[in-house]
């Protein structure tokens, strides 16, 4: 069972809007005062209207977001570790991992095609 009050605060993406190529992120967890405070700059709150075309935005379109501009700031303002590109880094590595061996499995069987 996971304990979800032990999980690490990270940043995650939220809304992606087509429109303008623009991702945007939101927090995991709630933060105290201070940290909002350090933040603050990087951070607005959006509603439906803030888009337009809602027909091309993916997500959700409601809260407190930051853009991917400002993910790496925010990241180090709050000491966040496990930060979007060492979990990216992560997937391609699994991606690379699992392609590696779908070719394996691929070239291990031989195939005849007949008429």
């Amino acid at each position: 069972m996971v304990d979800y009050n032990k999980k690490e605060l990270k940043l995650r993406l939220s809304t992606l809007d087509c429109n303008t190529s623009t991702k945007y992120y939101q927090l995991t967890h709630t933060i105290n005062e201070k940290q909002k405070h350090q933040i603050k700059e990087y951070f607005q709150y959006y509603t439906p209207e803030h888009f337009s075309n809602l027909d091309k935005v993916a997500g959700n379109t409601t809260g407190w977001m930051c853009k991917s501009q400002d993910v790496k700031k925010v990241e180090q303002v709050l000491g966040i570790t496990e930060t979007i590109e060492k979990r990216k880094a992560k997937l391609d590595k699994q991606e690379r991992k699992n392609n590696d061996t779908i070719q394996n499995i691929f070239n291990s069987h031989e195939f005849v095609l007949s008429k």
